[in-house]
């Protein structure tokens, strides 16, 4: 099988030995160790030992881009899989998604995503432009579904990708995955940067994975904390991507999000709210 699989891990082997028996005997999987603690660390070589993955180890937490870049380093194979470690892999979802990459139209494959119940997850949205950012901040969006951020798979802009297949030529010519961020947004970005190569985004329903949301940040962070980094990261990114229309769009959407938060309750609300503000401000 002509893929590597890199599995990025922080402080879990539990999750990681799962993920990694998941995938097939004949790929190449190469296991990150984000700098976990000593022990655990012993615990996710000799699963590398056991299984044939390789095992590879950063000092300390380089957070998501910079750990799956140093993966990628390793990968040898032509097709590359970045995967999250509390990914459990359905039978025949790599060979599928493998399957679309072999249209070179397409830049990048993402599977349908269930969570641990087996409800579909799958998140997907659309690059926030002056309409979304509008509609949203006037909530035009509940009229218009054109104009909503988010977005049904088959006609998203973006994918979340705790699972995504991607041509290692296509992740090259991008610069890999973009470290702008330490955590969260990278999957926008990577679509983002894969459509201006001219290339397509395929969501692949047939090719099944279940993923455990959020399961490295939920041990590191409350629920509020997670939403306030999601909502900063995402309004960075679609300033930075979007130029002045990027700044007009998320002006307008930071609005909305002020204006829900100023008449709603909650702590994540506001933790939301926060995170907006912040992603405003300049680096």
């Amino acid at each position: 099988m002509d893929v590597s699989v890199v599995v990025l891990t922080w402080e879990d082997h539990e999750r990681t030995s799962v993920c990694v028996r998941s995938l097939p005997a004949d790929a190449e999987v190469i296991v990150v160790d984000n700098g976990s603690a000593d022990d655990v660390g012993e615990k996710l070589r000799a699963l590398c030992s056991e299984t044939g993955a390789k095992y590879v180890r950063a000092d300390t937490n380089l957070g998501y881009a910079k750990g799956m870049n140093l993966g990628v380093r390793h990968a040898t194979r032509s097709c590359v899989i970045l995967s999250n470690n509390d990914i459990v892999v359905h039978p025949d979802a790599i060979d599928r998604l493998l399957t679309r990459l072999q249209d070179p139209a397409v830049g990048a494959a993402f599977p349908s995503v269930l969570d641990p119940k087996g409800t579909d997850q799958t998140a997907a949205g659309r690059f926030l432009s002056i309409g979304t950012g509008i509609a949203h901040a006037t909530g035009l969006g509940l009229l218009f579904p054109g104009l909503r951020i988010v977005a049904t798979p088959q006609r998203a802009d973006w994918l979340s990708g705790p699972f995504v297949a991607i041509r290692r030529q296509t992740l090259d010519r991008i610069g890999g995955v973009d470290e702008s961020s330490f955590f969260y947004s990278e999957d926008l970005r990577l679509c983002w940067a894969v459509r201006h190569l001219g290339l397509d985004l395929a969501y692949v329903p047939e090719a099944v994975v279940t993923h455990e949301d959020d399961a490295s940040a939920k041990r590191r962070w409350s629920d509020a904390e997670i939403s306030r980094r999601q909502t900063r990261e995402f309004i960075r990114a679609s300033r930075e991507l979007a130029g002045w229309r990027g700044e007009i769009a998320c002006a307008a959407y930071v609005l909305g999000v002020l204006m829900r938060a100023a008449v709603g309750r909650g702590e994540v609300r506001r933790a939301i709210a926060r995170g907006a503000v912040e992603g405003m401000r300049r680096p």
